[in-house]
């Protein structure tokens, strides 16, 4: 999980798609851009899949993402990442 830090910042609409690309392919979770990443728990353990800390990071993160994307583009990349992740046509 260490690809982004409290150094990471998200300033352009590609930092946006990789930022989405980590957390849907290398940390396997099924987000939408609106939810606290402290209520995601893994569905074979039940535990959270981020201590405070890192949820912490990645909500600013994801705020950062919000102010880059213009309109409904955040959720337009996201549920692309999504389908693509879960094979939905």
């Amino acid at each position: 999980m260490a690809k982004y830090t409290q150094e990471s910042h998200i300033t352009t609409v590609e930092e946006v798609k990789d930022f989405f690309h980590h957390i849907v392919y290398d940390l396997d979770i099924n987000f939408h851009p609106d939810n606290d990443f402290k209520d995601y728990v893994s569905y074979e353990t039940g535990e959270r899949t981020m201590d405070d800390d890192q949820a912490e990071l990645y909500n600013r993160l994801m705020d950062e993402a919000f102010e880059v994307c213009d309109g409904d583009q955040i959720y337009e990349i996201g549920s692309e990442l999504l389908f693509e992740r879960l094979q939905i046509e």
